[in-house]
């Protein structure tokens, strides 16, 4: 604790006996003492000199105690000086009065030396304590301030509270302005979808990429949020930003790259294809039965390294966060059904029953009908692939206000808890999958194909038990209102 000498003590008080009286007793004990003998002069001296506690005559002519109570407390560099109100009353009501205006503690003009000095001491105590806690958390306002990421927190009602620099450098904002903004006006003015919006502010704990538009100049982000609390037990919310313009720059060069090398792989593979095909066909020479086994087989092998270069472009496509998504207006439930009727064939080949359980009113869905078409081929495939023999396989679409869900569940070889946990990794298979050929890269696709339409994936899965495979897309505009809940009908396909 600071000693005494080091602490200066203010007492007004209009009554030069009781001024000297006190100041002569403080300074027995080593304070420093400096007196005033009216409430403005006092005023005055506090804001100058900012005493470390302040004894207030509560009765004085002109500026009464009271007042000079509220004035200290509204001024920034007085606010946190305890004042010890003096007064020759003894009453409650004048004591609240006093309490709430500011004052911390009444004393009697009567009180001895030994509570005096108790009461000063307690009371520099909590000052000292108020100070420290002032001074660290100026100290991590400035640290926060001075980060090198751009970095927000933001009140429970979305008010900005505080912001690093590098937030508000990035969005090109003064800090005089952000303080009485929103973080929904500031995202919204930057082109942010109101979806995003609505995530970020329920709490993210997964990066999510934002692409904002400054001075028409376009920026990439990853963002996330966290609940925080506050030292007053509010809960706010911590926005934490990253600038990736320049890692997404060179993510599409890549991403070009890839798709170059793509093409020339593809092209003649083309060739290669079409001269097998006619070779197939006899149309170049009559083939024998050996000779034309050869020939589907190399076309099969064509057709894998396509759709494997295919898959490779995509997921390159994919990370770069070029994802060239065409989204319209369409009934999901009619995709569903083009989709199972174009692989109903590969189905039969194996036995395997597909059940459909489809809303009876139109499901509206806003996405990108290849892409949508794509995520549901792939699931259905890969439901057929892992099945069994005589197998089944259901898909069912039910939506909520905002939301459309798909499910493609079957019977088939399920996944341990392993493998689930690699599933959306790319170039990774599961034990039981190894059977199968391919490089792991279809499921990947599908999980970033979903989240690139502002939806979400979730897979439920056992050995033996068969899987699950649920996933949302957002209803079109004019299908979001709340509904109820519409009746299903079951489609069997065999």
């Amino acid at each position: 604790m600071i000693k005494p000498e080091d602490r200066t003590i203010l007492v007004v008080d209009d009554s030069p006996p009781t001024c000297w009286y006190l100041k002569r007793l403080l300074e027995k004990k080593g304070y420093g003492v400096m007196t005033a003998g009216d409430g403005a002069m006092g005023a005055r001296m506090a804001m100058e000199n900012l005493p470390d506690l302040i004894l207030l005559d509560k009765e004085m002519p002109g500026m009464h105690g009271f007042d000079v109570s509220r004035i200290l407390r509204r001024h920034q560099d007085t606010s946190g000086i305890p004042i010890l109100m003096i007064s020759s009353e003894d009453k409650t009501s004048e004591k609240i009065m006093g309490l709430e205006m500011g004052a911390d503690d009444f004393i009697t003009k009567g009180i001895n030396g030994d509570e005096l000095y108790s009461k000063i001491q307690a009371f520099l105590r909590i000052k000292d304590l108020q100070d420290k806690l002032r001074r660290e958390s100026d100290k991590l306002n400035q640290i926060f301030r001075y980060l090198h990421e751009p970095v927000a927190i933001c009140s429970h009602d979305d008010r900005l509270l505080i912001s690093s620099q590098v937030f508000l450098s990035l969005l090109r904002m003064p800090r005089e302005v952000a303080q009485f903004k929103s973080m929904t006006e500031i995202l919204s003015t930057l082109g942010v979808e109101d979806r995003m919006i609505a995530r970020l502010r329920e709490g993210l704990r997964e990066d999510v990429r934002l692409t904002i538009t400054i001075d028409d100049q376009i920026t990439h982000l990853t963002g996330r949020t966290a609940p925080i609390q506050l030292d007053n037990e509010e809960m706010a919310m911590a926005y934490i930003f990253r600038d990736v313009t320049r890692v997404v720059e060179a993510e599409q060069m890549k991403a070009d790259f890839h798709s170059m090398i793509a093409h020339d792989l593809r092209s003649p593979m083309s060739v290669i294809q079409g001269y097998v095909s006619l070779m197939a066909t006899g149309k170049t020479g009559e083939m024998n039965e050996t000779q034309v086994e050869f020939l589907d087989s190399v076309n099969r092998k064509i057709t894998e390294m396509t759709a494997l270069l295919n898959d490779f472009l995509d997921i390159s496509k994919i990370d770069a966060g070029f994802v060239n998504l065409k989204c319209d207006d369409m009934d999901l439930c009619e995709l569903v059904r083009e989709v199972v009727a174009d692989l109903q064939p590969m189905a039969d080949g194996s036995n395997i029953k597909l059940d459909l359980e489809l809303p009876a009113d139109v499901v509206s869905v806003h996405a990108d009908p290849l892409r949508l078409t794509q995520i549901m081929r792939n699931l259905v495939s890969n439901a057929i692939k892992y099945n069994r023999e005589e197998g089944w396989i259901r898909l069912s679409v039910a939506r909520d206000e905002e939301w459309a869900q798909v499910s493609v569940s079957d019977g088939g070889i399920g996944m341990s808890a392993e493998e689930l946990r690699v599933l959306f990794e790319p170039y990774t298979r599961g034990s039981t999958q190894r059977t199968i050929k391919g490089v792991g890269l279809g499921v990947v696709i599908i999980k970033k194909l979903v989240e690139a339409h502002g939806g979400r994936i979730s897979v439920v899965s056992e050995p033996d038990q068969g899987s699950t495979f649920t996933f949302t897309v957002p209803l079109a505009a004019a299908s979001s209102d709340p509904v109820n809940a519409p009746e299903s009908t079951e489609e069997s396909l065999v």
